[in-house]
């Protein structure tokens, strides 16, 4: 969601019109879920997907009615993936999908909107998106960060806001309510569950990578500042240059929502961080390493008062066992662990 939306600011910002298209409604067995939105430029390029196949194609083409005005600004367009369309798309899902295309003008309304969606998800934070559409047109666009005093909707009380807002934040997926003549469609924009990595060795290079490929806001966390640097990992969010892994964890801000691999150069500083990592909230901790050496630190940490319960809490040996051997192979099996704890 973060890089989808950073690419409608800046086409936006480059004075590009674009055309949102979102699923609003999901049932039954569908490629994608509600909330999954894909961009199409007016040369009908794309970036994001709801689901690819033909419902993407069919999509595409509906949003050049949209460039050229034959829409209006918005409308819904509905797929039945249980009928003939799913069939002769050798598609089996059998669902059915309501798919909301929007045309996005490059004005200052809506880049404002973006870009403040934008901002909040690189912090960390949450935002909801609030589309007031009468007939087929966006009367109004609203994007509102959950813990700032609502803004004052046209076409909706702050009651009914605040009902839309909690609704959206606590589902995930885009609620749609009826005001009066207005449809107000309230979307949250969840941000990406952090990765803290301590290490900036071979394996966190490609970790690194494939984990921010996979939406997670990465940071990386060495003493080497010839390692840990943005020409090594140019995707991560963060880089963190430290005096020494004792009292790594200051200044951070990790919640249940957190994830931490530890991924050092040695068994000292695996051992030393482990033991910080444990006292937080994080939802994932995982250890590169053998079971002999992972034993070794989990008895150090036992002598020193650490629970029982507290190390059972570490994912080692960390990721998933597919027989990998390699640097890049490792990261595969490490971000496929993370993938699997974070689909809960």
């Amino acid at each position: 969601m973060k890089r989808l939306i950073r690419c409608i600011r800046t086409d936006l910002e480059s004075g590009k019109d674009l055309v949102l298209a979102s699923i609003v409604k999901s049932s039954g067995s569908t490629p994608r879920s509600s909330g999954s939105k894909m961009m199409v430029r007016s040369d009908g390029s794309i970036e994001g997907t709801i689901g690819g196949g033909l419902v993407e194609a069919l999509a595409q083409e509906e949003a050049a009615g949209l460039f050229n005005g034959q829409h209006g600004s918005v409308f819904f367009k509905e797929f039945d993936l249980s009928n003939e369309l799913a069939a002769n798309a050798d598609m089996i899902c059998g669902g059915h999908v309501s798919v909301m295309l929007e045309h996005l003008p490059a004005d200052e309304k809506t880049i404002a909107a973006f870009t403040a969606v934008d901002e909040a998800m690189s912090k960390g934070k949450h935002a909801v998106m609030f589309t007031a559409i009468d007939g087929n047109t966006v009367r109004e666009r609203e994007a509102v960060r959950p813990c700032c005093q609502l803004p004052a909707l046209l076409f909706a009380d702050e009651a009914e806001a605040t009902k839309l807002l909690e609704e959206a934040l606590k589902s995930g997926t885009p609620v749609i309510e009826e005001c009066g003549e207005v449809l107000l469609v309230a979307e949250a924009c969840i941000p990406q569950p952090e990765l803290f990595i301590f290490g900036a060795g071979h394996v966190s290079r490609p970790t690194a990578a494939l984990a921010s490929s996979v939406n997670f806001r990465t940071v990386v966390l060495d003493d080497r500042a010839e390692f840990a640097n943005a020409g090594r990992f140019p995707t991560a969010e963060e880089i963190h240059v430290l005096d020494g892994f004792e009292n790594c964890f200051s200044g951070l801000e990790l919640n249940a929502n957190s994830f931490v691999i530890i991924v050092t150069r040695g068994h000292l500083h695996d051992k030393t961080v482990l033991g910080q990592a444990l006292k937080t909230p994080a939802r994932y901790v995982g250890m590169i390493g053998s079971k002999k050496k992972r034993n070794a630190i989990y008895d150090a940490l036992l002598a020193e008062g650490v629970s029982q319960d507290s190390i059972d809490r570490c994912h080692c040996p960390i990721g998933l066992s597919i027989g990998a051997q390699t640097p890049e192979e490792i990261a595969v099996s490490i971000v496929a662990e993370l993938i699997q704890n974070r689909a809960g």
